[in-house]
């Protein structure tokens, strides 16, 4: 029977190393600003966040939440040794999605799988997401590590996030206070985000591309253009929502698909083609790739990583508040009527 005596550890798993980086991080956030709301971090089976606060601040509280992941960025910045960007990117990905809500993130839990825990790998991605929470005047309250061996191979990881934010009913955002004339402000994205990258990671193998060479066009490498961080629109927003009628963060489906689902029925988001010029990347992507541009604006953000609805009144201030935090901001295009009742839709104009 000794000769067949197999640990957790011989088939992969390694509860000591996970418990002590676990350790370590913990004692990273000790050295961090507090929320005293949080009654219980990381460590125990689940974490406890007192509403108190909450429910004096609004009339009628609403919890609004998110679920989100990184996606096959990962396996480039893996490939390409960079992964200092991916924590900003998991927060950002969940985070900003409530905003379409008009919600503010109150807390944040990750999940972080591998099949082997290394540990400047897992320090560096929770060190970056407890970065972006701070950066939110948001909680990280937890979260888990799975270590998986046979799921997940050599230095593969994968991430996923969770969010719960507050906004008052009253003060939601959404399809029912969009009208026609509505005005559309598209406002910079810092590069692909997080969506887009099984294409992307195609046109690096093809291309031979060196993480290190400057790209072709513009500043900067391959590296710092394609795996930039997602842009945190939180901070940039939080104190505007009160003056949107409606928000839409342009993940997965590009300008197309995200769009419309923050207008109501019956109504067009006519967007004016010249507007905005598309980043040489996103040009040098739709190129190499083969794609028409409809493919490219439903395929990539193309430049722009979120929508503001806004009522034409408000239309000026906002770009001028949002051009004084140093974040481009253009006037795409306007709400308008259909000719006939149906799904909402975006025209290219």
């Amino acid at each position: 029977m000794s000769d067949q005596r197999l640990t957790y550890s011989q088939a992969g798993v390694d509860p000591e190393k996970a418990a002590g980086l676990i350790g370590e991080f913990r004692d990273y956030q000790k050295s961090r600003p507090r929320d005293p709301m949080l009654l219980s971090g990381i460590g125990p089976f689940a974490s406890c966040y007192s509403l108190r606060n909450v429910v004096a601040e609004h009339a009628d509280p609403v919890l609004v939440t998110s679920c989100d992941g990184v996606g096959t960025k990962v396996k480039l910045a893996l490939e390409w040794g960079e992964l200092g960007g991916l924590g900003q990117d998991l927060v950002a990905m969940n985070v900003n999605d409530l905003l379409c809500a008009g919600a503010r993130p109150l807390l944040f839990l990750d999940y972080y799988a591998c099949g082997e825990l290394r540990g400047p790998a897992y320090l560096s991605v929770l060190r970056g997401i407890q970065a972006a929470c701070e950066a939110c005047g948001c909680t990280l309250a937890g979260g888990e590590t799975a270590e998986m061996p046979g799921v997940y191979s050599g230095q593969d990881i994968d991430l996923a996030g969770f969010t719960v934010g507050v906004v008052d009913r009253a003060r939601m955002l959404g399809p029912e206070r969009v009208s026609s004339g509505d005005v559309l402000l598209g406002i910079e994205s810092s590069g692909p985000h997080a969506n887009g990258f099984s294409l992307v990671r195609q046109l690096v193998a093809r291309e031979r591309l060196d993480p290190r060479a400057r790209v072709p066009f513009g500043e900067g490498t391959w590296a710092e253009r394609l795996l930039a961080p997602t842009r945190l629109f939180v901070p940039l927003l939080a104190d505007l929502l009160d003056r949107l009628h409606a928000g839409a963060h342009v993940t997965g489906g590009g300008l197309f698909e995200n769009l419309p689902r923050v207008l109501p029925q019956g109504h067009v988001a006519a967007i004016d083609s010249r507007a905005w010029g598309i980043p040489p990347l996103f040009e040098w992507l739709a190129e190499k790739a083969g794609l028409q541009t409809k493919e490219a604006l439903s395929t990539f953000n193309c430049g722009v990583g979120f929508i503001l609805v806004v009522s034409p009144s408000e239309a000026a201030s906002i770009r001028e508040i949002v051009a004084g935090r140093g974040i481009r901001c253009w006037e795409i295009g306007r709400v308008e009527k259909a000719a006939s009742a149906g799904p909402a839709r975006v025209e290219w104009r």
